[in-house]
């Protein structure tokens, strides 16, 4: 986090508490300024004779920064659910995209299979492997099924084509009344250092399906 320094009142927009503590008088609250920055106002009261004094600071987030804090309100029981999803939503720009990435994997399993799919960076090309889970020697043990080689552009289309971006934080529920099903969890490190995280059970975001089923395209072509 950067300090702002600022001598003058700051102008923002109240986003949420994520840390409130009645005992030291003090809480965390996240922000956003004039500016759109995402930031965090620290407050603390402090009881000088009969008198009282409030200090207050201002750090610039990260977009990791920010997802940290929302975990802790929603840990401290301050925002809803429904609260946290909406909050996590409006953080990601509608026109943001993934310009580079470094590794995607995606794992499923289900009553009777386990696979991994991974994406990766090698040698200016896209890497795209599927590994099963072997069980038989007792300890499990992932073993390549399928690669393929493809340009780094054409995994770019489709990850910004199913708005990998807005799947950060997605966890599906798995459905009421369903007693089977796929269970999923993506990670991935795109931009550099972002990293992007969703899980669920029969319960998938957006796009979820074109994504999958480009893998088994590609997978599908000779390397």
């Amino acid at each position: 986090m950067k300090k702002i320094e600022t001598d003058s009142i700051y102008e923002y927009s109240r986003l949420f508490d994520a840390v409130i503590d009645t005992n030291k008088l003090s809480s965390e609250t996240v922000v956003r300024d004039e500016s759109g920055n995402l930031i965090l106002h620290i407050s603390e009261t402090y009881n000088i004779g009969n008198a009282y004094s409030t200090s207050d600071e201002f750090y610039i987030l990260t977009a990791e920064e920010y997802r940290e804090y929302l975990g802790k309100a929603r840990e401290n029981k301050l925002i809803s659910f429904f609260e946290y999803r909406k909050l996590l939503r409006d953080c990601t720009d509608p026109a943001a995209k993934i310009t580079s990435f470094e590794e995607v994997t995606l794992h499923e399993s289900g009553m009777r299979f386990t696979v991994d799919y991974e994406i990766v960076m090698k040698d200016g090309e896209a890497e795209v492997s599927e590994y099963v889970m072997n069980y038989s020697g007792g300890k499990p043990e992932r073993v390549l099924q399928r690669r393929a080689v493809c340009g780094a552009d054409a995994v770019l289309a489709v990850l910004n084509g199913c708005k990998l971006l807005s799947w950060d934080g997605f966890h599906g529920k798995h459905p009421r009344g369903v007693l089977d099903g796929t269970m999923f969890s993506l990670k991935a490190t795109v931009n550099g250092d972002s990293s992007i995280i969703a899980d669920g059970s029969q319960n998938f975001p957006k796009h979820y399906r074109e994504f999958r089923d480009w893998l088994y395209m590609i997978l599908d072509q000779k390397e």
